[in-house]
């Protein structure tokens, strides 16, 4: 009996150290949490770009917190970089911030462990508002399991992405964890803001940061956008997602063409409803004058169009239509879209001269076959995707196997730029005058193939 006592005394020890533990966990304004899936060939910039959140310095008002899986049989760590030692040395890594987690290998290309990894914020570092950043290659809406298609957070050693529906129910899954929707979701990765992906998750998130466009090799300036947050940690979410996107452009300002944007969720249902109308005038349209078809494929030609041609501008494809249609449906269809568009897109940020027509949101409009998968996303409820059939006669396919240059093998083992779809070839190569080293990928800086 003595025995059980003091064991039960010992337990009840132990639950009262453990609550006042969690007790003092202080809940702080801010937690910006970046999840880098650094297993392929961008292992080494999640260092990097790590090194750059440092610069923001020691805080005792928000928190940056960091999930790294590397590449070439490098495990996954967490690091928790503004509770850091003052007097902190680098590690092993070339970081300096606090290694509060040695995870082994893990499988960053599948969303729950994402999830994972915002439970475990969750708990150990609370705040009011909390930002998320998705690092590494993407690619837009879509995903086929298997082949390198459209979707984010390539993980070389398990061969798996996450798609634009993972990213819904992974989105749902952390608000539950939060207790509130998610205040910002961003991701520094290659034309993820699309309609198609911001619609996707709009009921769990405030707002979404991403980039039309193919990001250059240096992502996102992690000093310039954690460093004002750490000086102002009161700033709102609507602020500091306006802020994302005007320090990507400085940092770019002058030098190279890019797009950043900052979508209101709760605006976008109101702006795929109005999608929506413009597809079914431009149908009727279509469908009483073939006048109206060859305007509408003319607007299509003169429209902003991204590294795949079948992600084109919308707001730029309202304006070249409006120029060309003769029918008043259509017309005042885009009218109400660009009213809605307008408040919808609350921050828009482009440099150079090959994005100028971005106007902060992308569509999937193909000229030749479309994509079966768009039937597994929310957005494919509305009329876009029949309006684009018929007026292209683009038919339906579905793939069935990797094309030759983007094969599962090469895919998996992160030997090859081409291994991503987010690339494009390099000039003077030996194919065509195409090439170079085996295709370059914009999120990072040109070098041979591993």
């Amino acid at each position: 009996m003595k025995k059980l006592s003091l064991l039960l005394a010992i337990a009840l020890i132990a639950l009262f150290a453990n609550f006042s533990q969690a007790q003092q966990v202080e809940t702080k304004k801010w937690t910006f949490m970046v999840f880098i899936n650094g297993d392929n060939n961008l292992d080494r910039f999640g260092v990097l770009d790590i090194q750059e959140m440092e610069k923001a310095g020691i805080s005792k008002d928000i928190n940056i917190v960091v999930e790294i899986d590397r590449g070439y049989g490098k495990p996954a760590r967490r690091y928790d970089v503004t509770g850091r030692a003052a007097d902190a040395k680098a590690d092993d890594w070339g970081i300096c911030a606090k290694n509060v987690g040695d995870l082994g290998e893990i499988d960053s290309g599948d969303y729950k462990e994402v999830v994972n990894y915002v439970n475990w914020v969750k708990q150990n570092y609370p705040a009011e508002n909390y930002a998320l950043v998705l690092w590494n290659h993407g690619a837009g809406w879509k995903k086929k399991a298997n082949e390198v298609l459209k979707g984010v957070c390539y993980d070389d050693q398990s061969g798996h992405h996450i798609s634009t529906k993972d990213l819904g129910v992974m989105t749902a899954t952390i608000q539950g964890i939060l207790g509130k929707r998610l205040d910002i979701l961003a991701f520094d990765a290659c034309l993820m803001q699309m309609i198609e992906v911001s619609y996707e998750i709009r009921e769990n998130v405030k707002y979404m940061v991403a980039s039309e466009e193919t990001e250059p090799g240096d992502g996102w300036p992690y000093e310039l956008v954690c460093s004002p947050l750490a000086k102002n940690p009161a700033m709102t979410a609507e602020e500091f997602a306006r802020l994302i996107t005007q320090a990507y452009a400085q940092s770019y300002n002058g030098k190279k063409s890019t797009t950043q944007s900052t979508v209101d969720c709760d605006k976008l249902e109101d702006l795929a409803v109005s999608i929506d109308a413009l597809a079914q005038a431009i149908m009727g349209a279509c469908a009483a004058n073939t006048a109206e078809v060859t305007a509408v494929k003319n607007a299509l030609a003169a429209t902003q169009k991204y590294a795949y041609a079948d992600n084109i501008d919308l707001g730029h494809f309202a304006q070249m239509l409006a120029q060309v249609t003769k029918d008043e449906k259509v017309k005042e269809a885009i009218n109400n879209l660009t009213m809605v568009y307008g408040k919808a897109v609350i921050e828009n940020q482009i440099t150079g001269t090959s994005t100028k027509y971005s106007t902060g949101t992308a569509i999937y409009f193909p000229k030749s076959s479309f994509n079966a998968a768009y039937d597994t996303i929310k957005f494919s409820k509305f009329s876009w995707d029949e309006m684009v059939k018929a007026v292209t006669g683009a038919k339906t396919f579905t793939e069935s196997a990797a094309p030759a240059s983007q094969s599962t093998s090469s895919a998996n083992s992160g030997s090859s730029y081409d291994s991503y779809p987010d690339v494009y070839p390099m000039p003077g190569g030996p194919f065509g005058g195409f090439g170079g080293f085996g295709g370059i990928h914009p999120h990072i800086p040109p070098m041979p193939a591993f």
